[in-house]
């Protein structure tokens, strides 16, 4: 240890400390970089709205609303439970009422095995000519009969 004129240590560290705190932070330089990645890519998924979110909104609307599909038992609705009586066309066109040149299309089907059918409504607007634009498959439980079974919706959307 050298002592200076007014008896301070020297402040120059020793040649093999210098060469541990390089290490150390090039070493703290990468996990910062790491991390920094992770979090970006975990953000940018949570903030990502997808491009048909108009289509998508609508979509909730035969889940959710006991005035479409959704099952209703003494004032209590059951969301994403599709009561199979309801389930008609003009089940449909009623609580879909829309501008039918403002507003997509779509074509729903109504499938269980374990209750053995298949449906399939449109809306009015609906094309038979065009291919769907989006496609969206959502597990629900079909109410049919006093009795629930498992079953999928498919939710063909057309955009005008």
């Amino acid at each position: 240890m050298k002592f200076y004129k007014k008896g301070t240590e020297s402040e120059m560290w020793p040649p093999h400390k210098i060469m541990f705190w390089l290490i150390f932070g090039v070493g703290l330089g990468l996990i910062a970089i790491f991390f920094v990645i992770i979090v970006s890519k975990a953000g940018s998924e949570q903030a990502k709205i997808s491009g048909n979110i108009e289509s998508l909104y609508l979509m909730q609307r035969f889940l959710k609303s006991p005035s479409c599909f959704a099952y209703d038992k003494e004032g209590i609705f059951m969301s994403g439970v599709i009561d199979s009586e309801k389930f008609t066309e003009e089940r449909l066109n009623n609580c879909y009422k829309i501008n039918e040149k403002l507003f997509p299309a779509f074509r729903i089907t109504l499938s269980s095995e374990s209750a053995k059918i298949s449906n399939t409504i449109k809306t009015k607007n609906w094309n038979d000519n065009r291919n769907f634009e989006l496609r969206e498959v959502k597990d629900v439980l079909v109410y049919l009969g006093n009795s629930l079974y498992n079953g999928e919706l498919l939710i063909e959307v057309q955009n005008v």
